[in-house]
């Protein structure tokens, strides 16, 4: 009975820390969910994403060391981000 117990007990922290595979995924689905669906990122071209991004990222009140992970986060490029428009 215990050995059942540890074993779902296991069973349920594993699967709630793999609901995201990193932060930047984890404040992509928080803010942007908030509003609308959460688009896959291949669901829209790269220029496409540029196009709403800072629009986007007014509207969910990002930081800009949050907006620097949501990009890093939409075009995979660490820190070799296209510009940011002002």
């Amino acid at each position: 009975m215990k050995y059942s117990i540890v074993l779902i007990l296991l069973f349920i922290v594993g699967c709630a820390s793999a609901i995201y595979s990193s932060k930047e995924e984890k404040l992509y689905v928080e803010k942007c969910g908030g509003c609308h669906r959460v688009y896959a990122k291949d669901e829209f071209s790269k220029e496409h994403w540029l196009k709403e991004f800072d629009e986007m990222t007014k509207r969910a009140k990002l930081d800009e060391a949050q907006k620097m992970m949501m990009r890093n986060y939409l075009f995979d490029e660490g820190t070799a981000n296209p510009p940011l428009s002002n």
